[in-house]
């Protein structure tokens, strides 16, 4: 099992999945800061020049949360998935959808125009609405849903704890993260954990 990955990127997700389930793998960085992403070899596995790629059984996956739902389900027995057929099972779905697709663009839309594009190309207005959709929507919903219970899905760490703990470690280091007692405790616990640690060294 092969992971093309870069720090500080989705990439980190996986190779923190991994850890959890204690699995070997071979890690290929693929600096995409510096255009490594572009080259046509690199190319052939993602077809966007993005990471993470997981390449397993001579077939490349992509996509951070696919590739974090494959794993938990094909490494069953670590019970880092609810069972299927389960509401709690649609309630997992829910959130491995909603980072990516809902909170993960506010936060990158924060660090492309306030970090990453030349100054000139920089679109404040952009980076206004994005704090305002994270801090009056999306960070709500994370604090409600951990306020009763220590993991996303209640009494047990899954998966969607590290996409959960993942965007909330994006937005703290965007500079949109709150001083919310609850959610400051979950990324602590979250961020203790030695496959984090291992993660993002």
């Amino acid at each position: 099992m092969k992971l093309y990955h870069q720090p500080r990127t989705r990439s980190s997700r996986v190779r923190w999945l991994l850890g959890e389930l204690g699995i070997e793998h071979f890690v290929e960085q693929i600096d995409v800061f510096a255009g490594e992403g572009r080259k046509p070899e690199y190319q052939k596995v993602h077809p966007h020049g993005f990471v993470p790629a997981l390449e397993v059984e001579g077939q490349v996956l992509i996509e951070s949360s696919a590739i974090c739902m494959y794993l938990a389900d094909k490494y069953a027995e670590a019970k880092l998935a609810p069972a299927t057929g389960t509401l709690e099972r649609g309630k997992y779905y829910e959130w491995m959808v909603y980072v990516p697709a809902t909170a993960d663009p506010t936060c990158e839309t924060v660090m492309f125009h306030t970090l990453f594009l030349p100054e000139d190309k920089r679109i404040p207005e952009l980076v206004t609405r994005a704090k305002k959709t994270w801090s009056t929507k999306i960070e709500p919903r994370y604090a409600k849903a951990l306020a009763s219970s220590r993991y996303i899905l209640g009494d047990r760490f899954t998966a969607a704890d590290v996409l959960v703990a993942s965007s909330i470690a994006w937005a703290k280091m965007a500079g949109m993260l709150s001083d919310d007692e609850t959610l400051a405790n979950y990324l602590d616990e979250m961020t203790k954990r030695p496959a984090f640690v291992m993660a993002h060294e």
